[in-house]
């Protein structure tokens, strides 16, 4: 079966071009909810749902019992499905585990017509070769951040919220990539707006961050040299929602890594454009956190004239040492080390 990423499974679902069998894999587990609840909605008449929608957990399953769900025909309706959670544990070696992924495997040969099965495998696990070859495999990857937002946007309209898109942009500054605080903060914009359109002013309202305060500022402040303006929005970022001394070193990690790459590109470019590399090279990497990948090309390329390969090199080491510090203290000293992370950017390289 084919192959399919997140946008072309929608579309089909949408057209209802429903295949017999799926397998959801991946980090983002709540587009695979998202989805795998817009795909029983379109597979399954609502009428007969309730007698004709097996939902069960890989671990407590036996083969025989496997073979009882998928060969129960549906009633009363064209289709039924099956949703089996927990597909990773079918790569355990224990015996009852590849009893019930060979059973798997031998129906997916042969999958019925009136049965939709989806497999559901957890976030960090790596999937199943075979059943990703039988299946329909859908990798659930973290969304490139145009697709982020146009997601910010469809989940407020499924909230029946209307947040602008200048609303969304400052949403995901605040709070960043994780999909299901982004949609708590929905939830609770819907609830504060009380019907009528959200603005960015609603969001900054709400999160308690304001614009200009956001850690994509805070990254900016750092790759353009003006540290004093970092220094300053920390202890503020640090004691807003969803915001960690992991998260800040993260995210400025991401960002000096970008112009460490701009900086060598430039070095070996001379006067040549340099964004269309550095874009290719998001695309194939997709890091974490990230605006607009063009943003951000153009930033790291025009920030870059600013440091030396030296000073990169002792900016990351900055970082490193904060990291393990992090690690090895409480959350009260966070401000503190990613404060000396930075002065230590700031300061001029020792005389030999």
């Amino acid at each position: 079966m084919p192959s399919l990423d997140f946008d072309a499974l929608r579309k089909s679902v949408k057209k209802g071009e429903i295949l017999p069998a799926y397998y959801f894999h991946g980090d983002e587990d709540l587009l695979k909810d998202d989805t795998l609840r817009d795909l029983i909605g379109a597979a399954l008449d609502p009428a007969t749902r309730d007698f004709n929608l097996d939902r069960r957990t890989v671990g407590d399953l036996a083969p025989d019992d496997f073979a009882t769900l998928v060969q129960t025909p549906p009633m009363m309706a064209p289709r039924r499905g099956v949703v089996l959670a927990g597909a990773e544990q079918l790569q355990q070696r224990r015996p009852r585990s590849q009893a019930l992924r060979a059973a798997i495997l031998d129906y997916l040969s042969h999958p019925a017509s009136d049965t939709l099965l989806v497999l559901v495998q957890g976030a960090g696990e790596k999937p199943d070769s075979d059943i990703a070859r039988l299946a329909a495999s859908v990798e659930f990857r973290s969304l490139t951040p145009d697709k982020l937002e146009r997601w910010i946007r469809h989940r407020a309209q499924q909230e029946g919220l209307e947040l602008d898109e200048d609303g969304s942009r400052h949403l995901h500054a605040a709070v960043g990539d994780d999909l299901p605080q982004l949609a708590a903060e929905i939830a609770k914009l819907r609830s504060a707006v009380a019907g009528r359109p959200a603005t960015a002013n609603d969001v900054a309202d709400l999160v308690g961050v304001r614009r200009g305060e956001t850690v994509n500022d805070f990254v900016d402040a750092v790759t353009s040299r003006r540290i004093p303006d970092a220094l300053g929005m920390v202890r503020h970022l640090l004691d807003g929602p969803g915001v960690s001394g992991v998260r800040l070193l993260t995210s400025l990690g991401i960002a000096l890594t970008g112009t460490a790459l701009a900086r060598a590109l430039l070095d070996q470019a001379g006067n040549k454009p340099i964004v269309g590399d550095i874009k290719q090279a998001l695309f194939s990497s997709r890091p974490w956190g990230l605006r607009g990948y063009e943003e951000e090309a153009a930033r790291w390329a025009r920030d870059a004239r600013q440091w030396t390969v030296a000073e990169l090199d002792r900016a990351m080491a900055a970082l490193l040492r904060a990291d393990k510090r992090l690690k090895n203290t409480s959350v009260a000293g966070e401000t503190e080390i990613i404060v000396d992370a930075l002065l230590t950017m700031s300061r001029e390289p020792a005389s030999a």
